[in-house]
């Protein structure tokens, strides 16, 4: 037993005695990395700064780009001028910015990148596609497509997201339709990737959005509703009335965050849907209209079985301009659920019940004395 007490004291002070070693080793090597580049930056920026000046001009300076083209051989400059670019392109205007990418690519960056979206190495493959997509080159569109088919989330994330930057219509739809049932990324991740598509929107959400894949189909149709595309909203409403209850949910959101006014009706009468997920959606939908018609549906279901639904009414009432006649015609009244279920939405709001209590709106006060009241009645009951 001792003798294997004594060698794991052993193995233990020779995994620390390397561990100092790397330590003491590494601290110097990134400190010495970071002054070579610190001292490159120097000489290379300039040169990258008065070749971009030319060439948002007239678009010409071999000599120059010949230069930075030989200090590209080296890693640590090539990573100074790429970052440079990166810099130009994020302050350049449209014009300045066509010249700018056709530099990175007649400098050879794009194509070192695309190299480096070959690497088995996960990050470094992750990382080429991030830069890719940075640079805005068409050049990158079929290397992108080529790697797209990855089990890797973070690579795959970075790969859609560079096609969307670039913007080429086609290629984004087909790397969208490629996507298969096994999805490695969340639904938040793909709308977030598609709120941040640059090319024609037009053409992929009125593509997508009748996707065969209900899924990809949603996502697109939030993605829709999200940039406030009225245009679609037509072509979305259509989704009301799917049997499939993702769809639904998607185009209730997305009708709401656009304010459709004309598809009210319609979006009134899904609070009595039968899946309790639409209504709840129904119900937070129905929170971005200030027409009077939607207070009595959001009133009624105040007394919904399930609690989102109930909670996503109140918020909405208590966010209409006209809620508090609402408000006061249900503590007037006799349901209980729809009672606690206002004073929850209140209390969760920013400020809670003293956002009330404090309130200039008359209405507001009275509001915050009746539930008051109501508290106290509720106390007595338990007591009793």
């Amino acid at each position: 037993m001792g003798q294997y007490v004594y060698l794991s004291i052993i193995f233990f002070s020779i995994i620390i005695f390397f561990l100092y070693i790397y330590i003491l080793y590494e601290k110097p090597m990134q400190t010495y990395k970071f002054k070579k580049i610190e001292k490159y930056s120097k000489e290379i920026i300039p040169s990258v700064d008065s070749v971009i000046k030319v060439i948002t001009e007239e678009e010409h300076s071999l000599t120059g780009q010949r230069s930075i083209k030989a200090i590209c051989k080296n890693k640590v400059k090539r990573e100074i001028v790429e970052e440079r670019l990166l810099f130009h392109l994020g302050n350049a205007d449209v014009s300045s910015r066509t010249n700018i990418i056709n530099l990175s690519e007649r400098i050879e960056v794009i194509k070192y990148e695309i190299d480096n979206l070959k690497n088995n190495n996960y990050f470094k493959k992750a990382y080429a596609a991030k830069r890719l997509g940075d640079f805005r080159s068409k050049l990158a569109v079929e290397p992108l497509l080529a790697e797209v088919d990855t089990k890797n989330s973070d690579v795959k994330y970075n790969i859609l997201l560079s096609l969307a930057k670039i913007g080429d219509e086609e290629a984004f739809i087909k790397a969208f339709e490629d996507i298969d049932s096994a999805i490695i990324l969340s639904e938040r991740s793909l709308i977030e990737i598609v709120d941040s598509f640059e090319g024609d929107r037009d053409k992929i959400y009125k593509y997508m959005i009748n996707s065969t894949n209900s899924f990809i189909a949603s996502v697109f149709i939030k993605s829709a509703g999200n940039c406030k595309y009225r245009e679609l909203s037509e072509e979305i409403s259509k989704y009301l009335y799917s049997e499939d209850k993702e769809l639904k949910i998607a185009s209730l959101k997305a009708l709401g965050n656009m304010g459709s006014k004309e598809y009210l009706e319609n979006m009134i009468k899904l609070l009595e849907d039968g899946e309790w997920e639409v209504r709840a959606v129904a119900a937070r939908s129905l929170g971005n209209f200030s027409e009077e018609e939607v207070l009595l549906p959001l009133a009624k279901a105040l007394s919904d079985q399930q609690w989102y639904v109930r909670y996503n009414a109140a918020t909405a009432i208590l966010n209409h301009n006209k809620g508090m006649s609402i408000v006061s015609y249900v503590f007037q009244g006799n349901d209980k659920f729809a009672k606690d279920i206002i004073i929850s939405a209140i209390e969760n709001s920013p400020k809670g019940v003293k956002l009330y209590e404090n309130s200039e709106d008359p209405d507001q006060a009275a509001l915050a004395a009746v539930i008051s009241d109501y508290r106290q009645m509720n106390t007595r009951e338990d007591i009793a």
